[in-house]
């Protein structure tokens, strides 16, 4: 469960902080105008993030899902925060991104010194990432570029729904667990054989006609093993 603290103010300035991490990297931004330091995390503040839909709060756990916008363009020359890549788009091409961590921390500041209030920063948000998407829009008249890349967040309710759960019965989800086991082998040559299922061992069907009435009927026999009465 997730207490977020009281901001006894009156007037607050607020930021977004988000953690992204990638693998065994991490990067970290901020819609602040400079870097802010929060738990020993340096949160780049330099406009790559662009915003986020509304976060949707709930009594009860929920399969929540959220779409995050991050900015497309090149970073500043010695910028930080994006490790050797020169943007998000490079990051999320060239990165298997999808399954990384995403934290969304709310921070609040003094309105007086504009410090950070930590005992007020709290985390909004912690998803993974189920998608992306990458947008690009051209200025005929200024001949320029823009690109957006849109990140869609899963909260672990969501995942642990889509998660398929159980075994397969066929030879090869057997051998993945147990190599030597033969006992799935012969389900796709029997899986469109029909069976009589209940129907007595050694049943033969004979047909005979009766007297005067010109009908049939089919008579059932079945063999016994009475060895032992």
């Amino acid at each position: 469960m997730i207490t977020i603290p009281a901001v006894t103010a009156t007037n607050v300035l607020h930021a977004v902080l988000v953690k992204l991490t990638v693998n065994t990297s991490t990067y970290t931004i901020a819609n602040t105008y400079g870097p802010i330091t929060y738990n020993g995390t340096t949160y780049t503040g330099l406009g790559h993030f662009l915003g986020f839909a509304e976060i949707q709060d709930d009594l009860r756990a929920t399969n929540n899902q959220l779409q995050m916008s991050l900015s497309g363009i090149p970073k500043d020359t010695g910028e930080v925060g994006l490790g050797t890549y020169t943007s998000y788009v490079s990051l999320i091409l060239d990165q298997p991104i999808k399954g990384s961590l995403v934290e969304i921390y709310r921070a609040f500041f003094d309105t007086q010194t504009k410090q950070l209030n930590t005992a007020s920063t709290s985390l909004r948000f912690s998803g993974y990432i189920s998608n992306y998407t990458i947008t690009d829009d051209t200025d005929v008249n200024s001949r320029q570029d823009s690109y957006t890349c849109v990140v869609n967040l899963s909260s672990v309710h969501a995942i642990l729904e889509r998660k398929i759960t159980g075994r397969r019965t066929n030879s090869t989800d057997q051998k993945s667990l147990y190599p030597t086991d033969t006992g799935m082998d012969n389900v796709v040559a029997i899986s469109n054989t029909a069976f009589d299922f209940g129907k007595p061992y050694g049943t033969a069907a004979s047909t005979g006609g009766g007297s005067g009435s010109g009908g049939s009927f089919v008579s059932d026999t079945y063999e016994q093993d009475l060895t032992g009465f």
